[in-house]
């Protein structure tokens, strides 16, 4: 088995699905209609998993990194000082910025649906 995609559910999925395509680079390889419900939207960059984005009018629920669950969606930089110098010029912080006892860098934000997203860097 491989992981082949998974989903995030959104109050707006078009407006969340653009802001991952300009935050992230990943584009919308996919999108699915259906008569009367906003469309399912589907991006890929260039490993295997995607994200699928889809309508929902339920009211979010709060987690903490280490609540039980779905905790995060990883991504690799290849410069963790330079991504943060980008998110931050488009207003974005990263909280938890630290170097883990492997050497690796890492720092979270938030998505503006509330999905907490990881950037990390592995020299």
């Amino acid at each position: 088995m491989r992981i082949e995609h998974f989903g995030l559910y959104a109050h707006d999925p078009q407006a969340l699905a653009d802001w991952y395509e300009k935050r992230t680079g990943l584009q919308i390889v996919r999108c699915l209609e259906k008569e009367g419900r906003p469309p399912v939207y589907f991006l890929a960059g260039a490993g295997d998993a995607e994200i699928e984005i889809l309508p929902t009018e339920k009211a979010r629920v709060d987690q903490d990194l280490t609540s039980p669950g779905f905790s995060h969606l990883g991504f690799v930089v290849e410069n963790f000082d330079r991504e943060q110098r980008r998110l931050a010029a488009e207003g974005i912080q990263l909280r938890g910025v630290r170097t883990t006892s492997n050497g690796w860098r890492i720092g979270y934000f938030e998505d503006p649906e509330g999905n907490r997203i990881e950037i990390v860097h592995r020299p």
